[in-house]
This record gives C-alpha cells, sequence and structure tokens, in this order.
C-alpha cells in the first residue's frame, strides 16, 4: 500500500528534536514560503517566548512580523502550565519582554503575530484553554495569535519544499525509499544519491522565464535540504546517522559539482542555499560524532562492536578523517570571522582526534592505502590547532609501523577490495601483486616530515621503506581542467588529472618539497580551480575521504607546507569555511 507523502512527512518530522533539527529545520520551511528569517535563537541565550522571528506576507496578503514560538511533540496540560519552559509561560515572556525591547525599529510599525507551533499536536483536553487564552492575549495586546501543529507543518512542507517540480512521481518513490532503508545505511545512501543527483539535474533545466527558472533552482536546493532534514530524524530514532551523515557530504559535493559556475559568480541565492547546506552537514555531522563520542575516549571501543581487525583499523581511520575535516572547517571559520563559538567547535573536533589516536593503537597501521587521505586531513587538523608534537609523534609511529610492515607483504597498506584483503589479512591467500603496485600513503608521509623538518625521520622513510618494496610504485595525483564539476563522480575522478610515479627521491627534504610543490607541466594549477578561488579547500579534502581517492599533489604541499611553521592559518593558501563562497 502506498503511503501517502503527507503523513509521511507527519510522522518523521513529528521525531525531530526541538534544538538542533526542527529549530535548523524551520528556518528553511519558513525562507521557502517568502519570509525574512531576521532572528533566530542561539544556543545558551534566553529566548523571551520566541525562537524564530519572520518577516512576511500573512493569508490575508498583509505584511508582517511573525514571532515563532517552538515547542517539540504533543502539548497536554501539563505542558501547558508547568514550568520555565511551558506554553504558557512563553506566551507571557513574548508579551512581558520580547514585544518591549526585542522588535528591530523597522519592524516596530508592522502588524504582529505570535505562532505557537508544535511538530506534534495540541491535545484536545486543551484545546479550549489555549484558544481562550490566545483570544484574550490578542485582545489584550494587539497582536494577532494562532496555533499550528504537525499536521499543517506536513501540509506547509509538501506545498513549498516538495511540490511537484521537486518531488515528481519518481522522486517521491525514491524519496520513501530513502527513508524506509535508513536502518540499512548502504541502501539508503545508494538511492538518497540518486534522488540528491535528481534534483540538482532538475535545479539547472531550463524553463519559460528566468523567474520559473529561479524558483526551481532554490527550489531543487531546499528539497536537497529538506529530504536530509527529515531523514535525519528518522535515521536519528533508528540510532543510526551514518546515512543521513554520508548523505550531508555527497549533497555538498554534488552542489558544487553542478553549481560552482553560479557560485563563483556569487549568486547570492544560491550562495545562500549552498552555505545553509554546508552548514547542515556540520549540524548532522555533528550529531554523529556526539553519539560516537563513547567510542573515542574507550579503549578499543570499536573492536568491541565489530568482528574483524581489518574493520576496526578502517573504522578507526575513517573516523581520524572526519573528525580532522570537521575540525578544520571549524578553525577555518574561526579564524576567518572571529568567532569564538566555532572556535570552541574546532577545539571539541581536536579533543574527540586526540582521544581516537589514544584510545586506538592501530590508527599507527593504516590497513588500506586510501588511508593517507584520512592521515592527511587529521595531520591538517592538529597543526592548525598548534598541536604540532602530537602530530609529530603520530608521523613517527605511523613510519616505525610502516617500516615493519614492509618486510611482512600481508601488513602492508594496501588497496583493493574488502574481501581480497580480508583472506591475504588472515593467511588465506598470497598477497598479489595488484593489491600493493602502488603507495600513495609513503609519498604522503615523505611530504610531512620534510615539511615539519623531520629530517631523520624523512632520511629513514627513503632509506628503508621503498628499498623493501621494490615493486611498489609510490604515486602522487594531480587533477587537472574540470575538477570542480567531477567531485561528485567517483568513476570520473577515477579517470580524471594526472598521476605521477616518483622514480627518484631527493636525499635533501627541503628539494623534495621544492620539486613537489610546482604544478606538473601541462597540468592546471589549483590556483585556478573555482575551489581554490573561492577559498573552499574543503571540496577536494571531502572529495577525496568521501570516495576513498587521494587529495590533489600540489594541494597537499601547499596545505602542509602552511602549517608546518608556527601553525600558519589555512586560508592564505586555498583553505575556508562553510561560509566562504558567501564571503568570495
Amino acid at each position: 500500500m502506498k503511503v501517502s507523502l503527507r503523513l509521511l512527512l507527519e510522522d518523521f518530522l513529528g521525531l525531530m528534536r526541538e534544538e538542533g533539527e526542527l529549530d535548523v529545520y524551520l528556518p528553511l520551511l519558513l525562507s521557502a514560503m517568502g519570509h525574512e528569517i531576521v532572528y533566530r535563537a542561539q544556543k545558551g541565550t534566553r529566548q523571551y517566548g520566541v525562537d524564530i522571528a519572520t518577516v512576511g506576507r500573512d493569508e490575508d496578503k498583509k505584511k508582517k512580523l511573525f514571532l515563532w514560538s517552538v515547542k517539540r511533540g504533543d502539548i497536554d496540560r501539563h505542558d501547558w502550565s508547568s514550568g520555565i519552559q511551558s506554553v504558557r509561560q512563553s506566551i507571557e515572556d513574548v508579551s512581558d519582554v520580547y514585544l518591549r525591547s526585542h522588535v528591530a525599529p523597522q519592524h516596530a510599525e508592522l502588524p504582529k503575530k505570535l505562532v505557537v507551533l508544535t511538530n506534534g499536536d495540541f491535545k484536545p483536553t486543551l484545546v479550549e484553554t489555549i484558544a481562550g487564552y490566545l483570544e484574550k492575549w490578542s485582545k489584550q495586546h494587539g497582536v494577532e495569535a494562532s496555533t499550528v501543529n504537525g499536521s499543517t507543518l506536513a501540509a506547509w512542507t509538501e506545498q513549498h519544499l516538495l511540490d511537484e517540480n521537486v518531488l515528481p512521481p519518481e522522486n517521491k518513490v525514491l524519496f520513501r525509499r530513502m527513508l524506509a532503508n535508513v536502518s540499512s545505511p548502504e541502501l539508503s545512501i545508494g538511492v538518497g544519491r540518486t534522488l540528491i543527483d535528481s534534483l540538482v539535474v532538475a535545479a539547472k533545466l531550463p524553463a519559460k522565464s528566468a523567474p520559473a527558472r529561479r524558483k526551481r533552482l532554490l527550489g531543487s536546493l531546499r528539497g536537497i535540504r529538506t529530504a536530509l532534514s527529515v531523514l535525519q530524524a528518522w535515521a536519528s530514532s533508528e540510532g543510526n546517522l551514518l546515512a543521513p551523515y554520508r548523505l550531508a557530504e555527497f549533497a555538498v559535493l554534488r552542489v558544487w559539482a553542478g553549481l560552482h559556475e553560479e557560485l563563483h559568480q556569487v549568486d547570492k541565492d544560491v550562495v545562500n542555499e549552498y552555505s545553509e547546506l554546508l552548514f547542515q552537514m556540520a549540524s548532522i555531522a555533528e550529531a554523529y560524532h556526539e553519539k560516537l563520542q563513547p567510542y573515542y575516549i574507550t579503549q578499543n571501543a570499536f573492536a568491541s562492536r565489530l568482528p574483524d581487525n581489518l574493520l576496526v583499523t578502517d573504522t578507526a581511520f575513517q573516523e581520524a578523517g572526519r573528525l580532522g575535516l570537521q575540525g578544520c572547517i571549524w578553525a577555518f571559520f574561526a579564524v576567518e570571522t572571529g568567532d569564538v563559538i566555532a572556535q570552541g567547535h574546532a577545539s571539541v573536533y581536536v579533543d574527540r582526534l586526540l582521544a581516537l589516536l589514544k584510545s586506538h593503537r592501530c590508527t599507527e597501521s593504516p590497513a588500506y592505502d586510501h588511508h593517507a587521505a584520512d592521515v592527511h586531513v587529521a595531520l591538517l587538523c592538529l597543526l592548525n590547532s598548534n598541536h604540532r608534537e602530537e602530530a609529530k609523534a603520530w608521523l613517527e609511529n605511523l613510519v616505525g609501523r610502516l617500516a615493519h610492515a614492509a618486510k611482512s607483504p600481508k601488513h602492508w597498506p594496501l588497496a583493493g577490495p574488502f574481501e581480497e584483503i580480508l583472506l591475504v589479512r588472515h593467511g588465506l591467500d598470497e598477497v598479489s601483486q595488484e593489491l600493493m603496485k602502488t603507495s600513495t600513503l609513503v609519498p604522503m608521509l615523505l611530504l610531512w616530515t620534510a615539511a615539519l623538518g623531520m629530517d631523520d625521520t624523512y632520511t629513514f622513510i627513503r632509506e628503508n621503506i621503498p628499498p623493501a618494496v621494490p615493486n611498489t610504485t609510490l604515486n602522487f595525483w594531480s587533477a587537472d581542467v574540470g575538477f570542480d564539476g567531477l567531485v561528485a563522480n567517483a568513476h570520473a575522478l577515477q579517470m580524471h588529472g594526472v598521476g605521477e610515479a616518483l622514480l627518484h627521491l631527493p636525499s635533501n627534504a627541503v628539494d623534495f618539497l621544492m620539486t613537489m610543490s610546482a604544478p606538473l607541466p601541462g597540468i592546471q594549477s589549483i590556483e585556478d580551480a573555482v575551489w581554490y578561488q573561492l577559498r573552499c579547500a574543503y571540496v577536494p579534502l571531502l572529495a577525496a575521504l568521501h570516495w576513498n581517492m587521494q587529495v590533489p599533489r600540489e594541494m597537499m604541499v601547499k596545505q602542509a607546507l602552511a602549517v608546518a611553521g608556527n601553525a600558519v592559518n589555512l586560508v592564505s593558501e586555498g583553505a575556508s569555511t562553510p561560509q566562504s563562497a558567501a564571503t568570495a
């Protein structure tokens, strides 16, 4: 039996928490309804009954200042009158404080309307009470008042965010399948990628007029954010946030690939929507990492949940890369804006990363060659946060373990499918040359030891590791023209750019850095890429982590050199923040 999309939305929207989910989702919905967001609640500050303030046109077509008092779940008599967070107390705070001192001068003459909103319902025993109270309150203060429940919220979502232009029948099917498979992340992620790709393609379809095209474009972008919001709520109730996290990463990459030219031209509407999507990814990431916090601080905790050491090691490195990327994003944002809260977020991620490295010693011995990207991003995070000694100690341990693994091929970081590597690790199969024909990890370690002035370690790698694996080619990779448009396509990225075999390693670390810092002849420099010009270095980093691929060589060198000094920030070398596109 086909479930009504509106009932589906009402069910899933009802799962949203007030903080971090509902308060993030509502500005998205209200913007789609034509409202200008003039205030949204900040964590840790008194709200005086108003969680969101908007300016928009009401059903009577009049422009008004809307004051939204947001509650979660079903509202009964207890919620109405008990505690400082009661509905009645919130309404009284609006009249006693907010209307007297928090309305901006430019909005003072506008008609005002208070809306008490919940993603649940108002219990029948309360309906008459709240209706009577609001009628009396409205007359007393000259402010209109109304209530909105989850059913109305779902109807607004369907009408303004998921209409036929955004979710035609085929996309509605994908939307339902994505939600239905959330307990099996890989299935949900696969369907979700198809949905997001369809929405980005639809965003660029021609229309009869410029306003119609603009409406289609913004509708598709808001549709992506809506789908992620609903998925996050449902995944949270299932206790597994991997699907929304991975799909939020993909959404950022796919929107960048499809609309980077519009971002480059500073299309204000597209920039704003993209910035909101980036912050949504950061919000989902925080919910995910907060849930995994006990695993980061508990000795070998991932081993208690995963059936094989190969999976434990892979998970530990993936988490190091994700933590590193989120830490970098917030640190860059803090440097660029001076935002103390952003710096606090960055510190939280650095602490999580350091805890993970301490609690899981397997992070000193990569299982896969593609863990090189995870290590690179994690090192950026540590160095950009002034943890130089911890970064150097980790590098020393990585090099020592790798030198040992070079003498035992089955422990070497291999490049191949899980099933083959699992057989090798358990001694059930021999290591084929195909599994270790190239190494991106060794060049990355050479780069970082050279950049950090670890000359003895650089020399140790050069003299001991490559000679122990003579049939393994050290490999860097350089992106070329068109990279920005391919970051969401794993197959296209595989075919893109140029691989570079390192046949000679300079004996001097400085010479190695000088050679590697220049782009390959005939290859586009990263300075010509849109991501570099807009200072959005998270784009290639995210693409490398998401697809288990390489970071462009020129970028790696520039970033390593930028932070290898006294923790120089990365903004001058093309790195930035979730809002960088908006400020470019």
